[in-house]
This record gives C-alpha cells, sequence and structure tokens, in this order.
C-alpha cells in the first residue's frame, strides 16, 4: 500500500514485547501504528481518532470494557479489533466483549502480520466507507416537521458534514435531501452524531431512499476514478 493509504493501527499495551512484536509485524504490512500504554489514553485517543484496526492487550486492566466501549462508541465501532490474551478465559472475555481476532501470548510479529493481512480488506473496505470528499452543496434537512437550510462540506458513502444557520440536537434522527452535480438527487434518513455551537454537524446515513443509494455509490465511483486520494475524516 502506498503511504497515502496506509492502515492505520492502535495498539494498547504496557509490555515491551507485545509492542515489538506488533511493532514488527505491522511494519511488513506497510501500517501506521499509535501506541498508549492504558485504557484511560486509550479512551481518549478512540474518541478523537478513527483506526481501522486495535490491537488491545489483555494484561491491561480493563481490556474488556474498552472493547465493549469501542463497539457502542461511533468512529472506531467497526475497526477491526485484535485481542492479546494470556490464556483460554482471557481469550474468551475477548471474542465475547466483541473482538475479531484473539492473538495468544506471547505474541509474535509473524502472528500480528497473518492476522492484520486477514483482515486487511475488510480494513480496506470499511475505510472506504469513511472516506471523505470535500463539496460545497446545498441540502435540505427536516427535523419535527421544520425545514431547515444546510451546507454539505463533505461526504463519504456512510454520512456527510454540513454547516446550518441553525444548531440542531445531537442524536436527532432527520430526513435530508440534495442533489449531486451533474444533477442526481439524493434523499434518505439520517442521525446527527456531533454538532457544535457554529452549526456543524456531522449526519450518519441511516437508509437512502429509491435510487439514490446506486446513484450516491455511482458518483463516488467516478471521483475515485478522478480522484484517487479523497479526504479522508470522520462521520
Amino acid at each position: 500500500m502506498t503511504p497515502d493509504t496506509a492502515l492505520e493501527f492502535l495498539l494498547v499495551s504496557a509490555d515491551y514485547k507485545t509492542l515489538t512484536a506488533v511493532t514488527g509485524g505491522l511494519k511488513q504490512l506497510g501500517a501506521n501504528l499509535n501506541f498508549v500504554p492504558t485504557t484511560d489514553s486509550a479512551g481518549d485517543y478512540i474518541g478523537r481518532r478513527r483506526f481501522d484496526g486495535i490491537f488491545v492487550d489483555f494484561a491491561v486492566g480493563g481490556a474488556p470494557d474498552l472493547i465493549v466501549a469501542i463497539r457502542k462508541g461511533h468512529s472506531n465501532r467497526y475497526a477491526v479489533v485484535f485481542a492479546c490474551a494470556g490464556d483460554a478465559a482471557g481469550a474468551s472475555a475477548a471474542l465475547e466483549a466483541g473482538a475479531n481476532f484473539v492473538l495468544h501470548k506471547p505474541v509474535t510479529a509473524e502472528d500480528v502480520f497473518s492476522h492484520a493481512k486477514a483482515a486487511r480488506n475488510v480494513m480496506v473496505r470499511e475505510r472506504r466507507r469513511y472516506f471523505r470528499h470535500a463539496v460545497s452543496l446545498p441540502a435540505s434537512l427536516a427535523l419535527k416537521g421544520a425545514e431547515h437550510r444546510a451546507t454539505i462540506t463533505n461526504i463519504s458513502e456512510g454520512g456527510m458534514a454540513v454547516r446550518a444557520a441553525k444548531p440542531l440536537e445531537c442524536s436527532s434522527v432527520i430526513d435530508f435531501a440534495f442533489e449531486l452535480p451533474p444533477g442526481p438527487s439524493i434523499s434518505g434518513r439520517g442521525q446527527i452524531t456531533w454538532a457544535n455551537s457554529e452549526g456543524m454537524m456531522g449526519i450518519t446515513f441511516h437508509f437512502l431512499r429509491g435510487q439514490s443509494q446506486n446513484d450516491l455509490l455511482d458518483w463516488f465511483r467516478e471521483r475515485r476514478r478522478l480522484s484517487p486520494n479523497p479526504l479522508a475524516a470522520d462521520d
């Protein structure tokens, strides 16, 4: 993979041997690795950034709860989670919490590389859903019978960021409609997942109506053909 498309990983571990193994395995994959030693620091990190894969060392306190929080969160709920467990009980707890893979300790670079390589296609597909294209498109948002005008600033296959004159309440379910150049009309329902006082909001799509899904996917295929490195950001 090129540097522009390198996968992003996070390791949560305070163990030097595990850090060395994960670093070595991901280096073979050409991926980028971020590292934190505790679940508390991981929670802050995960809340601010998106990752394609997350390695969680079950020797770290609160590891199962961290995985549960990842799955219940927003930005990283679909990240591939690799648990590093020292025994059968840890492996079982990891899978129950929502881990996709379990690597048995002591972890080796070969284990890390083989598991990450096996999950790469899934991570690349998921990343594509979040790749955003910068746009400036008028949109209509409907909430509780009231219509609000907004401007879409960037859009992905799974959601969009918009700017409205009036901030709307976070977590609200809204109906939306807009037109893509050169003309397909897109409409559907989504949810406001974040909002700030300046009127910026992130909207995750719940569903698209009629032909909208196919029209949006066709539009993205054409954008990727014309510009292979779209803007990447969170919903």
